[in-house]
């Protein structure tokens, strides 16, 4: 006689195998954007920095993906925390390279002759395209962030002071 199988344990290990991927293959995407970007081969930092892939909007989707995946479908995975602080550093290295290569890509697009308008409104475009997909991945961070928080997570001791209100201890006195 077989024992009858749960909803929970029929959904479970597909979702955690799932969170595990998504996050997992949004960080190797991350490491190989990372070095395509800065080891010398194709043209210049400026060059590397207009192509570099930090802000692909699949993968800026699938860490999201993966939270809402642990969190948000009941019931919550047990490995949700880790899913979730995984997700947080992986947009927090988004953000970062995502807006230095940006801000570099930004000269090296917009060097050289406007010999007609198309010329213009690509530079235009990649301006307020690559601005979109920050600001994309802040709103996935800052979701991400929150859900973080909600499982228990927390900042370094001198940012959680300041965001709860909390006053930090005396110094020592010297």
């Amino acid at each position: 006689m077989t024992t009858p199988s749960t909803a929970r344990g029929l959904t479970e290990s597909p979702r955690l195998v799932a969170g595990w991927a998504l996050v997992g293959y949004a960080g190797a995407h991350l490491a190989f954007a990372f070095f395509d970007w800065l080891l010398p081969g194709d043209g210049t930092i400026a060059e590397r920095s207009a192509g570099a892939n930090f802000t692909n909007l699949v993968v800026l989707a699938m860490p999201i993906v993966a939270v809402l995946l642990a969190t948000q479908v009941q019931p919550a995975l047990p490995q949700a925390k880790t899913i979730v602080t995984v997700a947080v550093v992986e947009y927090a290295a988004i953000l970062l390279f995502g807006l230095v290569a940006w801000l570099i890509g930004v000269g090296a697009v917009a060097d050289g002759p406007y010999g007609n308008a198309n010329r213009a409104f690509d530079v235009f475009g990649y301006f307020v395209l690559g601005a979109g997909r920050l600001v994309l991945a802040a709103v996935a961070g800052l979701a991400t962030y929150q859900a973080f928080n909600r499982l228990g997570g927390a900042l370094p001791i001198g940012i959680k002071w300041q965001t709860t209100g909390r006053t930090p201890p005396p110094p020592p006195p010297a």
